[in-house]
């Protein structure tokens, strides 16, 4: 990772803006919607693992989880500057768009990132502090780079996105129970149709900023629309797995029900995907992932809890 110039930016126009003016790029920075989705898994893995919740460690788990979620995404932002300049959809982020200056992003990610690793080390224990700095490398250093480089990113950046399921079990019980891991593997695979979906939608932008996402490289969109069934169907695998650990045989049945309700409409949107890869098929799967997630989440919490 290297060091911003002074060529980068035209560091006169932001020092003429105030601090005042400067958050709502800085809120940019967050990727506010897509970290509020993370920390929610955190929470449900948190809760589910455990047999006893200890609410000030559940509180600042989720402020630290948070903060790193602002980590990774404004240091992802900075890792793919020059990238985001050359595609429409990400062209506005702060640093493209000249809103704060790559200093200010670095600083911005630094700060969290620290608090975020003081929180978990002193309100919560190490094993969330290590699995979170993990977290933070795999998706910066790793995954943001990989794209320019090869389609198996996206494999990498799934491992990435589901890890904080892990540091919710690890939160609360020090230890990943079967239930943790089998919403981890969820989490991994319903990324992949999802991320399809929107490799597809803009795969003309990925090519033209340089991103080697499994459309670029295929264009027909025939890998993408097998793996999005196949992953799928892995999915519905992987939420089954916790009727192993639920406490009665009604609460088994419950999950199973819940589960192909939520899962078989998400199945249903790859299957025409892969027939017919369109705009239309692919907003359909989205659409699709948007809705299955915080449903199958809401499912377990029932099905774990009640």
């Amino acid at each position: 990772m290297s060091l911003p110039t002074e060529t980068e930016k035209p560091l006169a126009t932001v020092a003429d803006t105030s601090f005042s003016d400067k958050i709502p790029a800085y809120r940019e920075l967050t990727k506010m919607r897509i970290s509020i989705m993370v920390v929610l898994t955190f929470i449900v893995a948190a809760i589910v693992s455990a047999d006893f919740i200890d609410v000030s460690v559940l509180f600042w788990g989720t402020i630290g989880c948070l903060l790193i979620c602002f980590s990774g995404n404004a240091m992802n932002m900075y890792v793919e500057r020059k990238t985001d300049s050359l595609m429409p959809r990400t062209a506005g982020r702060p640093l493209p768009a000249e809103k704060l200056t790559s200093i200010e992003v670095l600083a911005f990610g630094a700060i969290t990132f620290i608090l975020s690793a003081v929180i978990f080390w002193y309100f919560v224990n190490w094993q969330t502090t290590l699995c979170a700095a993990v977290n933070w490398i795999v998706y910066v250093v790793i995954y943001t780079p990989l794209k320019r480089v090869t389609w198996f990113n996206t494999e990498i950046g799934a491992v990435a996105g589901a890890l904080p399921v892990i540091m919710g079990a690890l939160a609360t019980t020090g230890t990943v129970p079967l239930v943790a891991w089998a919403f981890f593997g969820v989490l991994v695979f319903w990324q992949f149709p999802h991320f399809m979906a929107i490799a597809w939608k803009y795969r003309h932008e990925y090519k033209a900023g340089g991103l080697q996402m499994l459309t670029v490289v295929d264009p027909s969109g025939k890998r993408a629309g097998f793996k999005s069934v196949l992953t799928c169907i892995l999915l519905i695998l992987c939420s089954l797995i916790p009727i192993l650990e639920v406490r009665t045989i009604y609460h088994g049945i419950l999950l199973v029900v819940i589960a192909l309700i939520v899962g078989t409409p998400y199945l249903k949107a790859s299957f025409v995907f892969n027939a017919d890869r369109n705009d239309a098929t692919a907003k359909k799967l989205m659409r699709s992932s948007l809705l299955y997630l915080p449903l199958y989440m809401v499912g377990l919490l029932i099905a774990c809890l009640t």
